[in-house]
């Protein structure tokens, strides 16, 4: 099996480079070798798949502050191609795993949720939280989970916890937008996104999640003004370029 490259070289980053910056250079990258825009030049990029599929899979442990600080301790799990649920095993088994350790579950959690099993993320979360209720980032991790099982009032519940331990938590706030978005509370999705906006003005996605919502509102003008200060944030954020170009249409896309 050959050796993985380094997910730090693979991006184009190093181990100080910040989330926005990682975030940057990985949209641009992955609108490079993305294998759509590809299909044409294949002689060019022979490989894009492959290498599209490397920049996804160094983007996802990079981004990730506990995969991340997982991999910076022991790299590739020894070079042997283990998955994510194989690595977090061992490295359970390294961090001698305690299981009254709000850490250590959390920790298991963000692993099940990554390879989406909502369900199991949502019980090591629970688990974390009975051990520590006053950590706003399991609670956070709950209520992604079930926003994307689509347990919109659910996921409120759970963000609104971790807000209500760090107001300043702009993913809880986008995401708790995202929720109010898919309940057709557009107003209210809106005001999340401010918040989170706020707390982060270069937070790309959250201008975009705003533009969606007021084009749903046919606040058309408003919604291409976000948008336009998401592309000026982040130019190579295709996501957003397209849904500029659907304003006016009744389902923007929800990207990011």
């Amino acid at each position: 099996m050959a050796t993985k490259r380094d997910y730090y070289e693979v991006l184009g980053v190093t181990k100080s480079s910040s989330p926005d910056e990682v975030k940057q250079q990985y949209r641009k990258l992955a609108l490079k070798f993305h294998p759509d825009r590809n299909q044409s030049n294949r002689n060019q990029f022979s490989d894009a798949g492959e290498h599209f599929k490397e920049i996804s899979e160094a983007y996802a442990v990079i981004s990730d502050p506990e995969k991340k600080q997982a991999y910076d301790q022991y790299g590739h799990a020894d070079g042997d191609g283990y998955s994510s649920e194989e690595v977090f095993q061992r490295a359970r088994r390294r961090r001698k795993f305690n299981s009254n350790d709000a850490v250590a579950w959390n920790f298991k959690g963000r692993t099940l949720y990554n390879l989406g099993r909502y369900d199991d993320a949502i019980m090591c979360y629970d688990k974390a939280i009975g051990i520590d209720p006053d950590n706003a980032d399991s609670w956070n991790n709950k209520g992604r989970a079930m926003y994307f099982l689509g347990r919109y009032y659910e996921a409120i519940t759970s963000l609104n916890k971790a807000i209500e331990i760090d107001p300043d938590n702009a993913v809880a706030w986008n995401y708790t937008g995202r929720a109010m978005y898919h309940l057709d509370k557009y107003d209210e999705a809106i005001k999340c996104y401010d918040k989170a906006i706020g707390i982060n003005p270069k937070d790309a996605e959250a201008w975009n999640n705003k533009g969606n919502a007021l084009n749903s509102l046919g606040r058309y003008e408003e919604s291409v003004s976000s948008y336009d200060k998401a592309i000026k944030i982040d130019p190579s954020y295709a996501g957003v370029w397209n849904n500029k170009g659907l304003a006016r249409q009744p389902v923007p896309l929800e990207l990011g």
